[in-house]
């Protein structure tokens, strides 16, 4: 039985609703709150064990449905040069036994279907607020939210974000993102598929693309940047169009034709935060990226959020107290995550510096071997 009864989730992304999910799942009753009014974004690719913990979520088989399933043999992650000629064949991920298969899905497809889940299991999702205060006491945390409503709840869970406004209130001392140097910029494009999936590198930077259903064809790129700078409209694209152009590729010549300036873009720096322990004070606990965000360089951190759920659900309903609750997940999450963050940000920094291929596929081998063990 969970040493709780009530939470509040903070944050209704990917952290806070697979959160709302696995404490509903042992009994907890969740609101979640979330001030986007509805989910947006590009595409997520979740593989090793975040499948698995899709799958204790009960989640997994409607996730699948709904997006795409790189089965053995995938060339998602083969590398290759500005030419289209193979390099690699992407870092070695150990094989699973019983873990589902990688998928890649459209993430506001992705978040309808956890929100759905979570509703079905009692949750009740509130868009377009936030709390706006609380004050712990003895008895709970009573919180004051930004649509004037009043409740208690015995936890609460902050799952807002690498900008979280809970990690501030909880530790105004705690450490500010940190630029990685690189920018990601994304592409949902829709129309006709293009052979060739996989990642190109070239002298102006790299990009990737795969598949999803529907027609859409995701296209994630990482390039350079020493300064951090805010990038318009106009800057993305055209900062998009002079990547494409440096590829002779055939699949990046064909994007390059398709490419508009109306193109679905998105533009943004590759910020990091890695939060010293405890990631708790009271009765309130960070998740995801508010504690722990990280580049997208091994594309583990919608993983780690997920991974962050049920961990946090099975120390709750384990433990006799919340503090023993939280004592045991930072104990099983910390090392772990920070294999994600310290393995991401060392891969940016090699990119950056020039170093071989090999040397950034041996680093991401490492990593997904120590992933590949149980959470």
């Amino acid at each position: 039985m969970a040493c709780v009864s009530t939470a509040l989730i903070i944050g209704g992304s990917i952290a806070g609703l697979s959160t709302a999910i696995a404490l509903s799942r042992v009994g907890v009753s969740c609101d979640v709150v979330e001030l986007a009014e509805a989910p947006g974004g590009a595409s997520i690719a979740l593989s090793g064990r975040a499948t698995q913990a899709l799958d204790e979520l009960g989640v997994y088989d409607a996730c699948a449905a709904g997006s795409t399933v790189f089965l053995p043999g995938s060339t998602v992650v083969d590398q290759m040069d500005a030419a289209g000629n193979l390099i690699s064949e992407g870092p070695k991920r150990p094989l699973l036994p019983g873990v589902k298969d990688a998928i890649g899905v459209y993430r506001p497809v992705f978040l309808a279907t956890l929100q759905e889940a979570a509703q079905q299991l009692g949750a009740k999702v509130y868009r377009g607020v936030t709390a706006r205060s609380t004050d712990e006491r003895d008895d709970g945390v009573f919180v004051t939210m930004t649509d004037g409503r009043q409740a208690r709840y015995d936890m609460v869970v902050g799952a807002d974000g690498i900008g979280s406004r809970t990690r501030t209130r909880l530790f105004p001392d705690a450490p500010t993102p940190a630029y990685s140097g690189q920018y990601s910029l994304r592409w949902m494009m829709s129309g006709p598929r293009i052979d060739g999936e996989g990642w190109y590198i070239g002298p102006a930077g790299r990009l990737g693309f795969y598949h999803l259903p529907g027609g859409l064809t995701y296209i994630p790129a990482v390039i350079d940047m020493p300064e951090r700078v805010h990038l318009t409209d106009e800057d993305v694209y055209s900062l998009f169009a002079r990547l494409l152009d440096s590829y002779t590729a055939p699949a990046v010549v064909e994007m390059r034709r398709r490419l508009t300036r109306d193109a679905d873009l998105i533009g943004r720096p590759f910020e990091w935060i890695l939060l010293p322990v405890p990631w708790h004070r009271g009765r309130t606990i960070l998740v995801g990226d508010a504690a722990h965000a990280t580049t997208a360089h091994m594309g583990m951190g919608g993983g780690m959020a997920l991974e962050d759920a049920v961990v946090l659900a099975q120390c709750v309903s384990d433990a006799p107290t919340l503090d023993a609750a939280f004592g045991t997940f930072m104990e099983r999450r910390h090392s772990r995550v920070a294999t994600v963050v310290e393995t991401s940000v060392e891969l940016s920094r090699l990119e950056q510096a020039g170093a071989p291929t090999s040397e950034n596929v041996g680093l991401l081998s490492k990593a997904f071997q120590a992933l590949g063990q149980p959470y």
